[in-house]
């Protein structure tokens, strides 16, 4: 089965606060993108913001950040946070990093972005809780479905079968169901979800609420 965790990234509180509450009813995952102006030419919201606004929902954070050891311990401290994902890109001891994790019962992801070959995750792959490929640059919702993404999913899953592979960016109807038709099992949905005018709907939850929908019903074979 093939399931659909939302993708928050927010510049402010208050558009954080907005989605979250929207969401929150829909789903039992909810992914937080956590950018640090450094990783990727954009700066998000942090652990403060999330702390602050409480859900019995379980968290997923994704980090792109440049330095991960200093974002890592904040997150792991709020309750609602199952799991941590981050930049194999930067990671100076990924594997330090993972028994520390792993100390604090929380599930372990790491990601690759487009220009990443999946190789990089090869010596982790037996540690990991989930692979997330990145299917758009980091940093920015909104973006175009990068399809090399495809092939690295079925490189990841040749590497461990077993593997739960993520995928975020670009994700909507028809990328949706590529993803999930090339060993996809998590489809992270975030500019599509929130902020699409073409969605039909009367209020802003509506369009929310009938975006996630759509999705769903293309990976209801899956």
């Amino acid at each position: 089965m093939v399931e659909i965790i939302p993708a928050i990234l927010s510049k402010t509180s208050a558009d954080y606060h907005k989605k979250f509450k929207v969401i929150e009813p829909l789903v039992e995952w909810i992914q937080i993108d956590i950018v640090d102006g450094r990783f990727a030419p954009n700066k998000t919201i942090g652990p403060e913001v999330v702390k602050n606004f409480r859900t019995l929902k379980k968290l997923e954070i994704q980090l792109m950040v440049r330095f991960i050891e200093d974002w890592v311990d904040p997150f792991i401290e709020i309750q609602a946070v199952k799991r941590i994902i981050f930049p194999v890109e930067t990671a100076a001891d990924p594997i330090g990093l993972i028994h520390h994790l792993r100390r604090h019962k929380i599930e372990i992801g790491a990601s690759v972005n487009p220009t990443t070959p999946a190789d990089r995750l090869q010596h982790l792959i037996g540690h990991l809780d989930t692979a997330l490929v990145l299917s758009v640059h980091p940093g920015f919702s909104g973006q175009h479905f990068v399809y090399g993404s495809l092939e690295k999913i079925k490189k990841i899953k040749e590497m461990r079968p077993d593997i739960r592979v993520e995928i975020d960016g670009g994700i909507s109807p028809g990328t949706a169901g590529k993803a999930a038709e090339a060993g996809a099992t998590i489809l992270n949905s975030g500019s599509y979800i929130f902020e699409n005018d073409t969605i039909e709907g009367e209020t802003y939850s509506e369009r929310v609420k009938n975006a996630l929908n759509s999705l769903k019903e293309d990976v209801k074979n899956f």
